[in-house]
């Protein structure tokens, strides 16, 4: 839909655009105390739902009994952590060592109801394909968020700046959601639906909690380790580089979940539908996160200033491993649409395995080994997306097929880059004329090879581009 292009367009604009002015306006430090509450806050969220939600949009058919029953339990899965956060906020200080966080933690856990209230609208309009709505939502939403981050922190807030903006654009997210997707619970609960559901929920439960540990279980142990001054270089590093992951195979993990549920007793149009996808998103994402990698020199000295030049090594090595993850993110939702929520789940735990254990070896190395750490475990995304396309009864020689051209053509130019930068710093004195100057050099490098390898990659991206201006 040309509604979840705009979205990750507006989407990517205010957060890169807002986290640049509140990089100059807050510190480092800022950043890690509030990543260091949002380990806390993100799992209470994820509790939240417990994978009732997504159950909503994988069946084929619902009543609206289920969806009342969805909404209750979200409920209850939001105030429960909420009060448990509240009491545990006490142990924060021994926890992480930052005593600031014992009086974050009580104000953030309001995330963790306002986040469940959103559950059954945010199921309808992806189950329905509501884009334009979602668009609306999130968009206005973000914007909301920024906005508030932006004013507090000018007015002199802090990083009560930070807490503040995500809670006023959580609101604003939960009354456009309930506006958009018109769903007024009744006062009905179905303990079938529960016992009929539970152990797919439960699958998607952990699932959400694997991603919990592998989004969380580095900043907690930085934040622990190395103080809130790294984390915060880490933390803007990786939501710069996860932009890629979020903003983009995010929404196309949403569109695709529901596509491919309804696709999953016609064999041969899936297989179509999933080389197509496949081979779009690698197109898209790879040469992104490869990109960003090759100009981290340039974007953070322009993006955050100069006090964030530290940053410049970890967002080089995010980028990469960012590039690898969004393009092989189609796996989790055509897993997940086959009804194979179980095996994906014990992807995740190998897979939060070896992070862990990664993030353990390298983190008395400091900061940049920690991010050279994640980029080293992240091609083992690879194995459960070559299971899955086995499943669909797809050779192992498809996976070359999706990505060999663009990784081969990203490499290339990210060296073109490498080798281009001293040359052309040496005649081009502005930092934003020299950075735009490289995009265009790593972009025709890019393009030129992907062409000589297969004319398939661009004709799908003309298409596509066709497809998306004809809906306008």
């Amino acid at each position: 839909s040309k509604f979840q292009f705009a979205g990750i367009l507006v989407r990517t604009f205010l957060t890169i655009a807002s986290t640049a002015v509140l990089a100059r306006l807050l510190t480092p430090a800022d950043f890690g105390y509030v990543a260091m509450a949002m380990v806390v806050t993100e799992f209470a969220a994820l509790l939240g739902n417990f994978g009732f939600s997504a159950v909503l949009i994988q069946k084929q058919r619902i009543n609206r009994l289920q969806a009342d029953t969805v909404f209750w339990v979200s409920l209850a899965f939001g105030l429960l952590p909420c009060l448990v956060v509240v009491a545990a906020s006490v142990f924060a200080p021994v926890v992480f060592g930052a005593p600031q966080l014992q009086a974050l933690l009580p104000v953030m856990s309001l995330m963790f109801v306002l986040s469940s209230l959103t559950a059954v609208p945010s199921a309808l309009m992806s189950r329905l394909m509501m884009f334009r709505a979602e668009f609306i939502v999130s968009s206005l939403s973000a914007a909301v968020r920024a906005a508030s981050a932006i004013v507090f922190a000018w007015l002199g807030y802090g990083l009560w700046s930070l807490v503040l903006g995500s809670i006023i654009g959580a609101v604003a997210q939960v009354a456009c959601s309930f506006v958009a997707a018109p769903f007024w619970p009744r006062a009905r609960f179905s303990v079938l639906h529960l016992r009929q559901t539970w152990r797919t929920s439960g699958s998607y439960f952990g699932g959400g909690l694997l991603s919990f540990v592998n989004a969380n279980v580095d900043v907690l142990l930085i934040g622990r380790s190395l103080g809130a001054t790294a984390l915060g270089y880490y933390q803007n590093a990786r939501s710069l580089t996860d932009e890629i992951r979020t903003r983009i195979a995010g929404p196309v993990q949403q569109v695709l979940f529901p596509a491919f549920s309804a696709l999953q007793s016609d064999r041969p149009r899936m297989q179509t539908a999933v080389k197509r996808s496949c081979s779009l998103l690698a197109a898209v994402t790879v040469p992104l996160g490869v990109g960003v990698s090759a100009m981290a020199d340039e974007l953070v000295p322009l993006l955050y200033g100069q006090q964030w030049l530290p940053m410049i090594p970890i967002v080089s090595l995010l980028g990469l491993g960012a590039s690898v993850r969004a393009s092989t993110a189609v796996v989790w939702p055509l897993l997940n649409a086959m009804n194979r929520v179980g095996l994906a789940l014990r992807y995740n735990v190998v897979g939060s395995g070896l992070f862990i254990i990664a993030i353990c070896v390298a983190l008395p190395f400091g900061i940049e080994a920690v991010a050279l750490a994640a980029l080293m475990v992240s091609p083992y995304t690879l194995i459960p997306f070559a299971a899955a396309l086995r499943l669909l009864d797809m050779k192992l020689g498809v996976l070359w097929q999706i990505l060999a051209a663009p990784v081969v053509a990203s490499a290339v130019a990210w060296f073109a880059i490498y080798l281009a930068r001293p040359h052309l710093a040496a005649v081009v004195p502005s930092g934003v004329v020299l950075l735009l100057v490289h995009a265009v050099l790593g972009a025709g490098v890019y393009l030129t090879i992907l062409h000589a390898w297969s004319r398939e990659y661009i004709n799908e991206l003309r298409q596509l581009m066709a497809s998306r201006a004809g809906a306008k």
